[in-house]
This record gives C-alpha cells, sequence and structure tokens, in this order.
C-alpha cells in the first residue's frame, strides 16, 4: 500500500501549477478572458465585482484549500493513533499555522516585485536571498541530519536579517499587516480546519453543523445591533484593543493596529465551506484505501473509462456554461450528469466502493447546492466570493479527487503525469519558486527583460511566458522531492 495518498498530491500539485502560471502569464488584451480570473478579464484587465462567472483560474484556490482539508484525516490521524495526547496534537496544529503566518508576512515584504522597480538588480538578488532564507528555514535535510536544526534557525535569521535591510538600508516600512493573502487564508485555514477535524474526526453531523452556523451567520451579519453582527465582528486583537486603548497606542505607533487583521478575520473562515467538504472527503478516501485493497477492483473497465469522462467533461462544461451566462444549458447538463454518475456508480466494480460511492454522492451534493445558489448575489463570483462559488468549487474538487483516483497509474512517480504529484508533495516550495529563484536567475542571466517582451509581438507568446516560467518552476520543485528536501510548512 503507498504511503502516500496520489490523488491529494496530484490535486494540490495541480493547484501550484494553476498559481504560477496564472499569475506569470502577461496580460495582453488580446487574449481571451478565460486565461484569467473571471473578474479581471481582458481587455483592461479593471476588477469588476459585478461580473459573474468563474475560469479554471478561479479554481486552483479552492483545489489547495480542498486538498488541505483532506490532508488532516492523514496527517493528524497516524498522531491520534500513535496514542499522542489531544494537547500534543493541537501544539502542532497552533504551531503550524503560526510557521504559516510567518511565512505570510516574509512574502508580504521580501517579494522581488515588493520592491521599488528602480532598484533593479538589488530587487532580484534580495528576492534570490529571501528564497536561500526560506529553503534553510522550511526544508529537512536529509543528507545533513545533524545539522538540520542549526540550518533552519540559520534561515529564520537570514530572513529576518533581510527585512532589517529592507528597513534600514533602503527606507521600506515594516507592517504585520502586510502579508501574502492566500498564504494568511491557509494559516487560518490550517488552525481552524484542523481544530474543527480534530474534535470532530468522528462525528460528521457536528462539522456540517459548524457549516450551517457559519453559512447562517454570513447570511445575517449584517443586521445591524443583532447578536449576529457582534460575533461576526469580534476579534480577539480588537478587544484587547478596546480593554487597553494605552497598549494600543503604543503599538500603533510601532505600526501594529490591533483593529486591523493580524491573523484571524472573521471573513477568512468562508473557507471552511470548502476546507470541510475536503476533510470528509479525506475520512473517505482514507477509508477507501484498505477497502480498495479488499474489493476486486479492475481499474480497465469501461466503467471506469465512462466516469472519467463525465467528470472531467462536467468541469470544463461547467466553466464554459458558468461564464458564458449560458445557464439554462448548466442546468440540464448538470442534471444529467449526475444521473448517469448515479447509474455508473452502480456498474461493475465500482459498487464494490462504498467509500469512493459516498465521495461522489457527497461531491455531486456540494455541486447542486452551488448551482441552487448560483442566481444568488448576482451569480457565482470568487471576488467578492458568493455562497455558490464555495460549494460549486467543493464539488468540483471532490469530482477531480475521484478522476485521478481512476487515472492513478499516469500519475505514479516516474510515469507521464507523475511530476504533478511530485509537486504536490512540496507545494510551497513550488509556490515562491518563480517569483524568488526562477525569475531572479533568469534576470541575472538577461533573460528575463527579453521574455517580458514577448506578448507585445505576439499575443499568445504571453502564455509561452507563463508555460516557460511555470516549467521552471516545476523542474525545481521535482528536484527538491527527488532530493528529499521537503519544506516543513
Amino acid at each position: 500500500m503507498s504511503k502516500r495518498e496520489i490523488s491529494l498530491d496530484v490535486l494540490r500539485g495541480l493547484a501550484i501549477l494553476g498559481m504560477v502560471l496564472s499569475g506569470t502569464i502577461s496580460r495582453n488584451p488580446e487574449l481571451p478572458a478565460w486565461l484569467f480570473h473571471a473578474q479581471i478579464p481582458p481587455p483592461d484587465f479593471t476588477f469588476d465585482t459585478g461580473l459573474p462567472g468563474i475560469t479554471w483560474v478561479d479554481l486552483v484556490f479552492p483545489f489547495f484549500l480542498f486538498a488541505m482539508g483532506m490532508a488532516f484525516p492523514f496527517s493528524l490521524d497516524k498522531m491520534v493513533q500513535q496514542g499522542q495526547p489531544k494537547k500534543a496534537i493541537v501544539k502542532r496544529i497552533v504551531f503550524r499555522s503560526l510557521k504559516l503566518f510567518f511565512f505570510a508576512v516574509m512574502l508580504g515584504h521580501l517579494s522581488p516585485f515588493h520592491y521599488p522597480q528602480e532598484m533593479g538588480w538589488l530587487r532580484y538578488f534580495m528576492g534570490f536571498m529571501a528564497f536561500m532564507g526560506f529553503f534553510l528555514a522550511f526544508a529537512k535535510f536529509p543528507h545533513f541530519r545533524q545539522y538540520e536544526n542549526k540550518l533552519n534557525v540559520a534561515g529564520y535569521l537570514l530572513l529576518i536579517a533581510l527585512v532589517v535591510i529592507r528597513s534600514n538600508a533602503f527606507e521600506l516600512s515594516f507592517s504585520i499587516h502586510d502579508n501574502d493573502i492566500i498564504i494568511l487564508v491557509l494559516a487560518n485555514m490550517a488552525l481552524f480546519g484542523g481544530l474543527i477535524w480534530l474534535f470532530t474526526r468522528n462525528n460528521w453531523y457536528v462539522r456540517l453543523g459548524i457549516v450551517a452556523i457559519y453559512f447562517a451567520l454570513r447570511l445575517t451579519h449584517h443586521i445591524d445591533d443583532s447578536w449576529n453582527e457582534m460575533i461576526w465582528n469580534f476579534t480577539p486583537f480588537a478587544f484587547i484593543a478596546s480593554l487597553l486603548p494605552g497598549m494600543h497606542n503604543t503599538l500603533l505607533q510601532a505600526g501594529v493596529d490591533m483593529k486591523s487583521t493580524i491573523f484571524y478575520n472573521p471573513d477568512y473562515l468562508k473557507y471552511l465551506m470548502i476546507v470541510i467538504p475536503g476533510s470528509i472527503a479525506g475520512d473517505l478516501v482514507k477509508a477507501g484505501i484498505r477497502e480498495k485493497a479488499a474489493a476486486r477492483y479492475h481499474p480497465r473497465e469501461k466503467v471506469f473509462g465512462f466516469v472519467a469522462l463525465l467528470l472531467i467533461g462536467n468541469v470544463c462544461l461547467n466553466l464554459w456554461g458558468l461564464l458564458s451566462r449560458n445557464l439554462d444549458f448548466v442546468w440540464i447538463m448538470n442534471i444529467a450528469t449526475v444521473l448517469l454518475l448515479t447509474y455508473a456508480s452502480r456498474q461493475g466494480s465500482f459498487r464494490q466502493l462504498k467509500n469512493n460511492r459516498s465521495l461522489l454522492m457527497w461531491s455531486i451534493f456540494w455541486l447542486i447546492l452551488g448551482l441552487v445558489f448560483e442566481a444568488y448575489e448576482g451569480g457565482i463570483k470568487k471576488d467578492h466570493a458568493t455562497i455558490s462559488y464555495f460549494f460549486m468549487t467543493a464539488g468540483i474538487s471532490g469530482f477531480m479527487i475521484l478522476l485521478f483516483k481512476i487515472l492513478e497509474p499516469v500519475f505514479q512517480p516516474g510515469k507521464t503525469l507523475g511530476f504533478i504529484g511530485q509537486i504536490g508533495m512540496n507545494p510551497m516550495l513550488g509556490y515562491v519558486a518563480a517569483a524568488y529563484l526562477v525569475m531572479p536567475v533568469l534576470y541575472f542571466m538577461q533573460v528575463l527583460p527579453w521574455i517580458d517582451q514577448w506578448h507585445l509581438h505576439w499575443p499568445w507568446a504571453g502564455l509561452l511566458r507563463g508555460i516557460l516560467l511555470t516549467g521552471l518552476m516545476a523542474v525545481i520543485t521535482v528536484w527538491s522531492v527527488k532530493m528529499k528536501y521537503y519544506w516543513k510548512t
């Protein structure tokens, strides 16, 4: 039995590839809208909150959140089975979230693109040094095990030194409120999602109840002078600031506004509506591993190929239909897909895989729930995120997990698409490698200024730029996995 769940690694790896690719495609006004966030379309790339629809770009973050939820049963249940007390597991969850918070704040200051452009080569040099700091601070060093702790400490010291240099030598201010919002949200999800799974691991009803309660608060928090409004607006640091105004004023002079977001923001908890469905999927997939080994499972049966085609077809057609606003087609297509999937799940070896069938049913539930809410809040949107967005992307994520499980042989290490799962084994390195390592190196080789001009000569060359940078990131990340330099974030 494999020590890792390949479908989880592949979903996480696909999310990282999507994040890097979407962030490195040149914004040429002649490129089609489906290459960008639906709410930031060409030709002017102006953020439009009233524009409904989603593209593949809007799926990459939900994929990662769903994968994080899936990972809880695999990472935390091992500690439970080893008999470790809940106090120790809670400490690990808190420590992990704090490391992600530190990571988010460092990313908010040390990116090459957080320095003035006129600094030229210095900003890329500082970005490269930040990558070295991240690598030393977070990596495991299997070949230098006896020096690992010292190397990690050296990495943290290097990152702090870079922040000090940035503030003093370049006169660029430091603020704990400047951060990478994606990693900050992940830090919140690591904390709250991990704790929720730990204390509800044997009771899905409570877990789903938390989704329902948060869902109700999100719908009603705007009611003036209500408990709903008070609960929604409560944050620990703002509460402390109200009790200790003198302390708050002192910290404010130092650049820390305790009434602003530092770590926790109630609005971040909306992503639990993806993470919690992911945790249920993780429970089912983990249980299904043993079930699959015991069942007479024949992956070459036609039913599995049929299900795979239905799953990938449904995802692609939903993206097209929602972006083009062909909602009649979306409804008819989803109903037909659900009926066909339900029928197929009862055929051949598939009917023996009880947990995988349950995962399919749960994914259908989240998808249809999101589809019902599509008409609410002006249609599905990532920004500002609508209720339909959370549930539909949770359902699509579940579909992708099932697809990857069916196609598992091609994602094995060394196989055609094995590199995607390997990227998912070291996702945080992949997240920063393009901006902090690949682009600085290409800049010093005098290649980056050249490829940055490609899209001016041919619009689609902007996509080629993204593919090149993403490909180089993939090579570096796969190398790190082969060398077992996993980042401990």
